[in-house]
C-alpha cells in the first residue's frame, strides 16, 4: 500500500462509515497488540484552545530533549499533520505502511459485520501504533469530540486529563446544553488520576470538580487572578504566572492574542502539576524555551504582510469571541475583510453575529467538506448587517479574490472553519509560489 493507497483506504471507510464505540475500538486495539498500553499520555479535552495548548505542551517537553508525540485533528493540509514527533510530520512511507497493518485487521471485521470506520477512528489507531513503534517517552493526545466516547478515550490511565475552556460546539452530538457538554468533556478524567483544568462557567466548573471527585482524581485549575498580562503586540506577548505551584515572570510566547497566553499558562500550571508530583522532570529554562519555540499552525497565522492577509481557524462562538478580541488589539485602526466558511452544525448564527459586525466587507464560500453550509445560507443569515457582502462559493475564486481585493490599509481574515483555513493556506501559497517562479 502506497500513500495515495492509505489515503483512498481511509477516505473510503470514513464515507460509508460511522464513528465505531469504544468497544469495537478495543477490539481492534487487541488485534494490533495493544500498543496504547504501552504509552504515557496527557490527554486534552475542551472545546477551544486544545490543538494549540496540546502544541504548547509538546514543544516544552521537546525543549526538555524527550521523544513526544503529538495527535491533533482535524489536518490543515495534509492526513499527516494529525500525527507527529517532536514537530515533524509522520513520513508518508510510515503513513502507508502504518495504515496496511490497519486494514488488515479492520477489513476482515468488516466482512463480518463491521461498521467501516470514520476517519478518525482510523487515525486514532494508526496514532497509537506510529507511536508505540518509535517507542516515544510522551504522547500529547488531543480528544476529536467531546471526550467520554471519544475514540481517545479507549485509553485506560493517563498522566494527567487537562480541559481546556468548554462551550457550545457540535450541537447536533453534544446538544446544546453546556452542563452536558462538561460531563462529555470531564468524561476523560481517569480514576485516581489528575485533571488540570481552565477556569470555566460556574457550572461547567462544577461538573468537572464533581467527576474528578467521584473518580477520587487530584484537582488543579488555573484561574483567571493567575495571569497577569505585561506586554502584547503582533510579535510576542509577555506575561507573569502565579499559582501556588510556583511564581513565574516574563513568561513570553509568539502566538496571538490573549487567548493564547491563557492556553500557554495551563500548559505550563500542567508541566507544573506533573512535576510537583514526580510524573515528569523538567526545567524551568525549557518551560520558557519551549513556551516562546511554539508555533501552532491557523491560528491568528500570518499568511502574507503586504497586503495583510490571515488565517483563523474560529469556528464557534467561544472561537470567534476570542477573534474579535484580538481583533480589537491588534487592528482596531485598520478596515477588515473576511472570508467565511462554515460548517452546518456549527453555531452559525452566533459566529456571524459576532464577527461580521467587525467587517467592512465580507465574502462567503464553502470549505471542502459534507457538511458544510451553502454561502447562500450563511449570506441570508447575514443580510441584516448592511455591510458590502459577495459570495463565491469557489474556496480557490474566493481566495484569490481576497488577495486581490485587500488594499495597503486592510486586513483581510480567512475563517469559520478549520477544514476551510488548511485549503486556503495550500491555494495561497501555491499561488504566491508559481507568481514567484513566473517573474
Amino acid at each position: 500500500m502506497n500513500f495515495w493507497e492509505a489515503i483512498q483506504f481511509i477516505e473510503k471507510n470514513h464515507a460509508y462509515g460511522t464513528k465505531l464505540d469504544l468497544e469495537s475500538i478495543g477490539e481492534i486495539l487487541q488485534l494490533l497488540g495493544n500498543p496504547h498500553e504501552h504509552l504515557k499520555f496527557i490527554h486534552v479535552a475542551g472545546t477551544n484552545g486544545k490543538g494549540s495548548t496540546s502544541s504548547f505542551l509538546h514543544s516544552m517537553l521537546t525543549a526538555e530533549g524527550y521523544k513526544v508525540g503529538l495527535f491533533t485533528s482535524p489536518h490543515l493540509q495534509c492526513h499527516t499533520d494529525r500525527i507527529r514527533i517532536n514537530g515533524i510530520n509522520i513520513s508518508q512511507e510510515d503513513f502507508a505502511s502504518i495504515a496496511e497493518i490497519i486494514s488488515e485487521k479492520i477489513l476482515p471485521l468488516i466482512e463480518k459485520g463491521l461498521n467501516p470506520p470514520a476517519l478518525f477512528d482510523i487515525m486514532t489507531l494508526m496514532a497509537f501504533v506510529y507511536y508505540a513503534q518509535e517507542k516515544v517517552d510522551y504522547v500529547i493526545l488531543e480528544v476529536g469530540l467531546g471526550g467520554l466516547n471519544d475514540a481517545t478515550n479507549i485509553i485506560k490511565t493517563s498522566l494527567t486529563s487537562v480541559i481546556t475552556p468548554i462551550g457550545i460546539d457540535h450541537i447536533d452530538v453534544l446538544g446544546n446544553d453546556v452542563t452536558k457538554i462538561a460531563y462529555h468533556k470531564a468524561g476523560i478524567i481517569k480514576s485516581k488520576g489528575m485533571v488540570v483544568y481552565h477556569w470555566q462557567e460556574a457550572d461547567v466548573e462544577t461538573v468537572i470538580q464533581e467527576v474528578a471527585l467521584e473518580k477520587n482524581a487530584k484537582i488543579y485549575s488555573l484561574q483567571a487572578k493567575d495571569i497577569e498580562l505585561i506586554q502584547t503586540d503582533i510579535k510576542e506577548q509577555i506575561f507573569h504566572l502565579n499559582t501556588y505551584l510556583g511564581n513565574y515572570e516574563n513568561l513570553k510566547i509568539k502566538m496571538l492574542g490573549k487567548h493564547q497566553v491563557n492556553n500557554a499558562a495551563l500548559a505550563v500550571l500542567t508541566l507544573l502539576a506533573l512535576r510537583e508530583n514526580d510524573l515528569i522532570s523538567i526545567s524551568d529554562e525549557n518551560i520558557y524555551r519551549g513556551l516562546y519555540n511554539n508555533f501552532w499552525a491557523g491560528r491568528l497565522e500570518l499568511l502574507l504582510q503586504n497586503p495583510y492577509i490571515f488565517i483563523d481557524g474560529a469556528h464557534n462562538l467561544q472561537g470567534s469571541e476570542v477573534l474579535k478580541e484580538a481583533i480589537e488589539e491588534y487592528f482596531g485602526n485598520k478596515k477588515i475583510n473576511m472570508v467565511i466558511g462554515m460548517l452546518r452544525d456549527k453555531d452559525v448564527e452566533g459566529v456571524l453575529n459576532t464577527l461580521i459586525p467587525l467587517c467592512s466587507k465580507v465574502v462567503f464560500t464553502s470549505p471542502n467538506s459534507t457538511r458544510a453550509m451553502e454561502p447562500e445560507e450563511l449570506y441570508n443569515n447575514s443580510r441584516l448587517f448592511g455591510k458590502e457582502t459577495s459570495i463565491i462559493p469557489s474556496l480557490e475564486e474566493a481566495v484569490l479574490y481576497g488577495l486581490h481585493n485587500t488594499a495597503i490599509d486592510e486586513i483581510t481574515i480567512f475563517t469559520g472553519s478549520l477544514y476551510l483555513i488548511g485549503d486556503v493556506k495550500t491555494i495561497l501559497l501555491n499561488y504566491l509560489n508559481n507568481e514567484k517562479e513566473a517573474s
